[in-house]
């Protein structure tokens, strides 16, 4: 049984930032096709950050890719503004490096980008920084990590360890902009463990190696050897999609309405107690304020390890992603 005390409300970088275990993701629309496809959204973000500042967020995970930035950068200046919050009482993430995307999604071509397309790419990393705290109207993020680790499709100059070279460079900018302040952490999202190793062996210095690495887990996607090996080395996993975005009827499977039963509690409450008793930290994403406030009070239970060990078993078959496979990239 674990201790169901404050304890995992936050975790400590291995470079002594503290984070929250949560955070609120501020991708919006469906680019999965859970629902409907309608692509990106970012004018959902208008109502649903204020809502989770409303509700006690203050740890908020984004990306250049997602459209919001100038969004929840105006909605922070507000609270500024008014004295309601100060920089200090937020940790915000933001991702940049994502690959061009594939042309279902409507995602703007200057958002992203592959590396064997791009003359400098250490000068493309130092300019999106700039165009993302511009957005936010911060001096720096709390955390910034590597969308991707390379492009979804061919590597197209004929060099076997262009894509691996091209990791390294945007690690080494991305110390170099730490080194700046412009961010309190650096780490990586999608990134295997070959790509790790690869990355580690490349800027060895260990006060260099990711404090975090933020991947798509859920009871349906699951990858314990690459938790492990992120465990062994000091870096935190982070789970996307949480809830797999909605996707496979996760949240009604049986054994984790059960469980949720047993503790009178939701069965996204069960999945984020699991995420944090694991270890891990969590982004779950809702637009209704009663779910935020949910999806914060999972401090006050605890699941046994018979529970731990039924959820767990759930990924024991073949892995359901909504997004792409990390494994595929170069």
């Amino acid at each position: 049984m674990h201790d169901s005390a404050d304890d995992l409300r936050a975790v400590t970088l291995h470079n002594g930032v503290t984070m929250p275990s949560i955070a609120f993701g501020t991708a919006f629309g469906d680019w999965v096709g859970a629902t409907d496809f309608q692509g990106f959204l970012p004018e959902q973000a208008w109502r649903a950050v204020t809502l989770a500042l409303d509700n006690g967020y203050r740890a908020f995970d984004g990306a250049r890719v997602y459209g919001t930035e100038r969004i929840v950068g105006t909605l922070f200046g507000q609270r500024f503004a008014s004295g309601e919050l100060t920089r200090e009482e937020l940790f915000i993430t933001t991702k940049l490096a994502h690959p061009a995307a594939p042309p279902h999604i409507n995602i703007s071509h200057k958002r992203t980008w592959d590396a064997d397309k791009v003359g400098d790419i250490a000068q493309r990393v130092r300019d999106d920084m700039v165009d993302t705290l511009d957005d936010l109207g911060l001096g720096y993020v709390d955390l910034l990590l590597v969308h991707w680790p390379g492009s979804f499709g061919m590597n197209t100059t004929g060099d076997p360890d262009f894509p691996r070279q091209a990791r390294a460079t945007i690690w080494r900018t991305f110390c170099e902009l730490a080194d700046k302040g412009a961010a309190r952490a650096i780490g990586v999202s999608n990134f295997t463990i070959r790509h790790l190793r690869q990355l580690m062996e490349d800027v060895p210095e260990p006060e260099r190696r990711p404090v975090v690495n933020q991947v798509e887990i859920h009871p349906y996607c699951r990858d314990p050897e690459l938790e492990a090996f992120c465990r062994e080395r000091g870096i935190v996993v982070t789970a996307y999609a949480p809830f797999a975005s909605g996707a496979f009827g996760l949240l009604q499977d049986p054994a984790l309405v059960g469980i949720a039963e047993r503790h009178g509690k939701t069965t996204g409450q069960v999945v984020l107690r699991w995420h944090v008793q694991s270890g891990r930290t969590a982004l779950p994403k809702t637009s209704k304020a009663k779910r935020m406030g949910e999806n914060r009070d999972i401090y006050d239970f605890a699941l046994s390890d018979e529970e731990m060990r039924a959820i767990d078993a759930l990924g024991a078959g073949e892995t359901r992603r909504t997004c792409p496979d990390p494994s595929n990239v170069v």
